[in-house]
This record gives structure tokens, sequence and C-alpha cells, in this order.
């Protein structure tokens, strides 16, 4: 992680523990708290990829707010085509998705990785630099039966585009082209994952040759607030950024964006990425096939399920604000 996202998390937590390896060794994270349990019985481990808690708020609550932006945004004339997010710890891509297909269920759900780490895409593996996405897993709360589309988006264009955004001579280029001052002033709202999703966003409207009446969403997770120090160490690396390098990134990273990449999933390949969670969660995690195959098997009563929790979670969270005098 970046030095920022460091020192965020030792700014909330009472011990931070660091893991060698990169953004997609997450497998190491698991087996650390495999042995922290083993240590001490009072440990609870709140897993993302796991926890159903994840997928419900982003089914809850992300989905009915994406929801109430595309009704303000959509004419009567307008067709909502798709969600589009990289694929996390999977709340956003699996609830919101499922919550806005059933709004919308001509939409595709699209979801992004990085094409040096294609575990969706090819049940393959690597090394990226796109932090918070691509951990070479398939999480428990994926509803991958649910899902349409896979996108894998190359690392370098997400560095290239945080540079081209937020280096003054790639913002005075992009003023130059016609983009505006507010919205040359928001480009910085725009971390690593959320420029993934954006060129994810992209490559799908020209996988489908999207219309002027089709809308589109995906969402911005992070801001530069926590990269700074990723883009002193491309200076570092490739030297001052110039109105040159801004030509180049602009043209090779955003313009020339193809369809390369990309797979529109049928039967079998929604199978496929759905038994990789096998050797994740069976094999190492102790979760219970049983459930694994109720989750394809039982679709969509499994996440039907799910969802219908979110009234009880509700009165809980009341009755626990009440207890400790939080509201």
């Amino acid at each position: 992680m970046s030095k920022e996202r460091f020192e965020w998390l030792s700014s909330v937590a009472g011990e931070v523990i660091k893991i060698p390896g990169c953004e997609s060794n997450v497998k190491e994270i698991f087996d650390k708290c495999w042995e922290l349990r083993k240590k001490r019985e009072d440990i609870v481990v709140f897993n993302q990829f796991d926890e159903f808690g994840n997928y419900l708020w982003h089914y809850a609550v992300t989905g009915k707010a994406a929801l109430e932006v595309l009704r303000k945004a959509m004419s009567a004339k307008d067709r909502f085509t798709g969600l589009i997010a990289s694929s996390g710890s999977a709340g956003t891509i699996s609830g919101c998705g499922d919550y806005l297909k059933e709004n919308f269920p001509e939409s595709k759900i699209a979801v992004g990785e990085a094409v040096q780490c294609p575990t969706l895409l090819l049940n393959g593996f690597g090394g990226h630099r796109i932090e918070g996405i691509g951990d070479k897993h398939v999480p428990w709360i994926h509803n991958v039966r649910n899902t349409d589309m896979v996108i894998a988006v190359d690392d370098n264009d997400c560095l290239n585009l945080i540079r081209l955004c937020n280096e003054p001579p790639g913002k005075a280029f992009l003023k130059k082209q016609g983009l505006s001052e507010s919205a040359i002033n928001d480009l910085s709202l725009m971390g690593i994952s959320s420029a993934a999703n954006l060129l994810a966003a992209i490559k799908f409207s020209k996988y489908f040759e999207l219309t002027s009446r089709d809308l589109i969403l995906t969402v911005f997770t992070d801001s530069m607030d926590l990269y700074e120090s990723r883009l002193e160490e491309l200076r570092a690396q490739y030297g001052k950024y110039s109105e040159l390098e801004a030509v180049k990134d602009y043209n090779r990273s955003l313009l020339a964006l193809n369809i390369d990449h990309i797979l529109e999933l049928n039967y079998y390949d929604r199978k496929r990425i759905h038994s990789l969670k096998y050797f994740t969660w069976i094999e190492q995690q102790g979760r219970n096939v049983n459930e694994l195959n109720a989750q394809w098997y039982d679709y969509p009563d499994y996440w039907k399920n799910i969802q219908s929790r979110e009234d009880n979670i509700d009165k809980l969270i009341g009755e626990f604000n009440e207890k400790t005098g939080l509201l």
C-alpha cells in the first residue's frame, strides 16, 4: 500500500501488521489471521471478502443511492446499460450490481481487474499496482452467476492517468482540450482504483458501441489524498512530468483504449469463475462446500435470503445505538 494508506490505517488502528508482497498478495494476510487466531482465542476476524454485511450494505445502501442518482440523470428516452466496478472485496459489484439489475433487468454487471493479474479473465495470477482491487481470488460474497462481463485494464494506463490528471502540465494540457476548470479541479477525486474503474467503463462503452442514450455507472472509491507518494515515486522513476508526457498519456491511455482483454460471460464462464472460490474458501478458509454449491444451484434464492436480512439488521443497529447512546 502507499505510504498515505499505511499512515491513515495507523491513525485508526491500535496495531498495524505489514505483510510482504504487492497488492494481490491477500492470501498472505489470510494466513497471518489464522496464525493470530491460533495464538489467541479471543481474536475475532472481520474479513470483508466473506462477510455478507459487506454485500448487504452495498445492496441496501449503495444500490439505492445509485438508483437515486440514475433517476435524476435519466430522461424518458435514456436507458441504463450497466454497472462497471473493479473486483476488490466484491461488495459494490455484487451487492449494488444485484440491486440495479433488479431495477433494470436488461442492464449488465461488468467486473474489472488488472490485466497483470487476470484471475477472473484467465484463472490467472500476478502482481499489479492498482491498490484496492485484484487479489488473486474470487470473494465469497461475489454473486458470480449474476455477473455478465470481465474487463481487464492495464495498471500502466491507471498510473499514466493519475499523472495526467494531477501533474500541473497534465492539467494544463487537459484545459487545452476543452475540459472545464471545475472538472479539472475535481480530477484529484480519482485515485488509482478509481482510474481503473473509469478505464473499464470506457472499454465497456466501446465494446457495446453505446450512444448518447446510454447511461452507465461506475464509482470512484478513493481520491488522490492516499496516493501523493505514488506521484513522487513516478517522478523519481520517469523524471519530471511535461506536456509531451501529457500528450502521450492522453492518447495512449485514454483515446487509444480498445476492447482487448474483455470476456462476455456465458453460463460455463460464470461457473468456471465461481468454482475458483473452492480453492480459497473451502480448502484454505474452512467454509462449507454445501454453501458454495447453494450459491450456484440455489440461485437466486440463496442471494434473496441474504437481501431479506436488511430490516432485521437495521433493527439490531437501532437497538445497539440506543444502548450505547450514540444517537
